[in-house]
């Protein structure tokens, strides 16, 4: 693909300028500051006694000073909620130390009362853990050595379902808590960085922490997310840094990625360069089990016979991404302004429809995609205590959809006698072109320095474009233009109160919708002239307002208790109205869904003899939905295919709880479940309400409702030598069984379900030279369980990978 070009000059000009960025001649301090579970410390203060050198560590807990002269210095570390530190250290002539400290919390002066003197992204943290939100937070940099996605690292979490059609670049259904949720990259909507940055092909080593909210969600995300949303946050350092990664495994799978930053330190110019590639083959094996009726078929004299087995033959996926930002930070007319420039491409194979015998073997998407990005960031803009963050967008993204197959494929690879006749299939070749706009307000107003009482305002506004165009008949098609329109506007006050043990967030929202179309009902003629017919114009709008409530009371230092209540609104998004002329058919007439929600839960938190940590979080949620969006497979003349639809009426409710340990950062032990039901709630099927609904009480079919997850570590710091780390990783996942269809209608004997599945993986990695080398490997499903989701889809068995990375600070 053209763009590795484009990332291996990045990538080697980026040598270029570490290289003559260095100083030749100075000596170097650097090294990290964690606490004794091997967490970072950002925010820590380093300074030289004697001296006004000094610096605080980043996010990683990284510092790095400079000096002229060698000799003897006396180096003082110290955070507050932390035992401070002193160490001498002596350098020699050209000489670059390298000192960690781990820094014991001092129980005795912690205290929410005071916000810490940390970085902007560590006081949203704490700031997230602090409010009334139900909020996982993840820390990505623990998963640096994994060759996962991030789709594979968040589904370990309460709550979280992610239904996959396949492998590496598959079609996806994430929800939390049984809803639609909506997923954020730096606070902006992923649905605009294009089809090649998803969930499950953005590699982990790009994202410092994602954020993940269950219920009510953020004023500042300027979110129409139902159950919920997700929120990744990109790697950003005011350093110089590089980060690259390349692994390979199973089914010619290769993923590479490069995260780099050059920060100036005097004038504030920074540049900063990410990118990734990935490649897949996706030729796993499938199996026959007829006893959940995955049947397996090829063709013999015209009559479909089961097989035992068979091999993906055509689902190769390929993506790649690279990304370009230059502007200034720390500046005082900006504290962060970037112009930056995305450019992204895929191509994707399309093995199945949505059943496992709807194969195909010529069909095919690929797309090209680049986005232009302002960024503007500004505390105490105007005037004191105000924040400011504005981004806007503009992208472009063609698309082309085509089928190249002349006949219809089975399980051996061959092709076969066409369904209707012996005529060969027509070719298939769609052009897509589309275009979005994205500008996005935030501004934050802290009443006094404590930040005990502020007010938020958000405006989203979001319109997409869709023009189609037919190559084979060379002419527009049904439905140009399509456009969808979004606008999106939120107003919250939060509050501490009672010596900040309460705090408080109300918040109300306005959500407005535009949806329009043109369908070509034109007949044509010989010499593509128009018979009959013509084009027709349809439109819709929405608009709707809502209102939440989210409330944490700490009755204890490390204990307290979370309540958030809300009305919400999901609008579908341009595949569900419009379909992607590919797996999923069109729906015009699909409405927003609507939500009540209710949370409740509790957390506990406690240290026992220093090295010993201990965390308690339970929840329990209730929802109820209206025009519950959900996914139905639909019957064609040339296969099966997705769509979206609504359910008039739908209960969910459930409860989650997570347990974990750590004892130092040696052992770190996850035990999590969840329990997620969703019951059909409209008991009547006319208007009247004379005719009771056969499904009224029952249990929504084809979703899984009871799944939980456990994560061990075991890690053996300076073992094969100073500076290395050795670690070891058992994951086990766990989905409990459910049925395909409506389980009283019928016989249960003859319902079709999806089976209990108990995935399990390891991984072990080594680093040294702190952290600069790593290595990894990877087994997934060690036991080759047979693994099925969306409509009994089989995913990957058994595969091995191996991992390789270097990060220059």
């Amino acid at each position: 693909m053209q763009i590795n070009k484009v990332l291996l000059t990045a990538l080697l000009c980026l040598f270029n300028i570490f290289l003559f960025a260095q100083k030749p001649g100075h000596i170097t301090i650097s090294g990290y500051i964690r606490d004794p579970f091997g967490r970072a410390i950002a925010g820590a203060s380093v300074i030289i006694d004697g001296s006004t050198r000094g610096t605080v560590t980043d996010d990683e807990g990284f510092y790095k000073l400079e000096k002229s002269a060698p000799g003897k210095l006396l180096l003082k570390i110290s955070m507050l909620g932390y035992v401070a530190q002193e160490k001498w250290i002596t350098i020699g002539d050209n000489a670059n130390v390298t000192h960690d400290f781990k820094l014991k919390e001092d129980r005795g002066k912690l205290s929410e009362i005071v916000v810490y003197g940390k970085t902007v992204n560590q006081t949203k943290v704490e700031d997230i853990k602090r409010s009334g939100f139900n909020v996982n937070v993840i820390d990505l940099n623990k998963h640096s050595n994994e060759a996962a996605n991030i789709n594979q690292v968040i589904r370990r979490t309460t709550g979280i379902t992610v239904r996959e059609s396949g492998g590496m670049g598959s079609d996806f259904v994430f929800r939390i808590n049984g809803l639609d949720a909506k997923i954020y990259i730096d606070g902006i909507p992923m649905d605009n960085f294009g089809s090649s940055m998803t969930l499950n092909n953005i590699p982990v080593n790009l994202v410092d922490r994602v954020e993940i909210y269950k219920g009510v969600v953020p004023a500042f995300l300027g979110s129409d997310a139902l159950g919920g949303a997700v929120n990744i946050i990109t790697k950003r350092r005011n350093r110089r840094f590089i980060d690259l990664s390349y692994s390979y495994g199973s089914f010619n799978t290769h993923q590479a990625s490069l995260v780099s930053t050059f920060a100036h330190p005097k004038n504030g110019l920074s540049v900063k360069v990410n990118g990734f590639y990935n490649l897949s083959d996706n030729n796993y094996t499938m199996y026959t089990e007829e006893k959940y009726n995955v049947i397996l078929e090829t063709t013999e004299n015209n009559r479909y016979i089961p097989i035992e087995k068979a091999r993906r033959f055509y689902d190769r996926y390929e993506s790649a991404m690279g990304q370009v930002e230059v502007g200034a930070q720390n500046r005082k007319w900006a504290d962060r302004f970037f112009a930056g420039l995305t450019y992204s491409q895929n191509k994707k194979e399309n093995q199945l429809g949505a059943t496992v015998n709807t194969v195909r073997g010529g069909n095919w998407s690929e797309s090209n995609y680049i986005m232009p990005t302002l960024t503007y960031v500004k505390n105490n803009f105007l005037i004191k205590g105000l924040y400011a963050d504005v981004f806007a967008s503009y992208s472009n993204e063609i698309r082309h959809v085509r089928d190249t197959a002349l006949h219809n494929y089975d399980w051996s690879g061959k092709w076969i006698s066409n369904t209707l006749n012996s005529e060969p299939n027509e070719p298939v070749h769609m052009r897509y072109n589309n275009n979005n706009y994205l500008a996005r307000t935030n501004f934050n107003y802290d009443f006094n320095e404590e930040r005990t009482q502020s007010l938020n305002l958000n405006y989203n506004f979001n319109t997409s474009r869709q023009r189609s165009y037919d190559l084979v008949e060379n002419r527009d098609v049904n439905g140009l233009p399509n456009r969808l329109g979004r606008h999106i506007a939120g107003l919250s006050w939060q509050g501490q109160w009672l010596k900040k043990r309460l705090i408080s967030m109300l918040s109300v929202k306005y959500y407005g919708m535009d949806t329009y179309k043109q369908v070509d009902e034109r007949v044509f003629g010989n010499n593509n002239t128009v018979v009959s017919g013509e084009i027709k114009s349809y439109n819709n709008f929405w608009n709707y307002y809502s209102g939440n409530l989210a409330l944490r009371y700490r009755f204890a230092k490390d204990a307290g208790v979370k309540f958030s209540l809300e009305r919400a609104y999901n609008m579908p998004g341009m595949t569900a109205i419009f379909g992607d002329g590919q797996n999923y058919l069109a729906n015009w007439d699909i409405q927003p869904e609507r939500s009540d929600n209710l949370n409740v839960g509790g957390y506990y938190n406690t240290f026992i003899k220093v090295n010993h940590f201990l965390n308690l979080d339970a929840s329990v949620f209730y929802r109820r939905a209206a025009n519950f969006i959900n996914t139905r497979i639909v019957t064609q003349s040339d296969g099966s295919l997705f769509q979206f639809y609504n359910v008039p009426g739908v209960n969910l409710y459930g409860f989650e709880a997570e347990i974990k340990y750590g004892y130092k950062d040696l052992i770190a032990l996850t035990l999590n479940g969840s329990y997620d039901k969703a019951v059909d709630n409209q008991k009547y099927t006319d208007d009247t309400n004379q005719q009771v609904s056969l499904t009224y009480k029952s249990q929504l079919p084809n979703r899984p409702w009871v799944y939980g997850n456990t994560d061990l570590t075991l890690a053996k710091n300076d073992w094969l030598g100073k500076g290395s780390r050795i670690q070891l990783s058992w994951l086990y996942q766990y989905t409990h069984w459910f049925y395909l269809s409506w389980a009283h209608l019928g016989t249960l004997a003859s319902k079709d379900h999806i089976p209990s599945q108990m995935v399990q993986s390891v991984i072990i990695s080594y680093s040294w030279k702190r952290n600069k080398y790593n290595i990894s490997g990877e087994a997934r499903n060690l036991t080759n369980e047979r693994v099925y989701d969306n409509f009994r889809l089989q995913k990957p068995g058994r595969a091995f990978y191996l991992k390789l990375r270097v990060s220059i600070m």
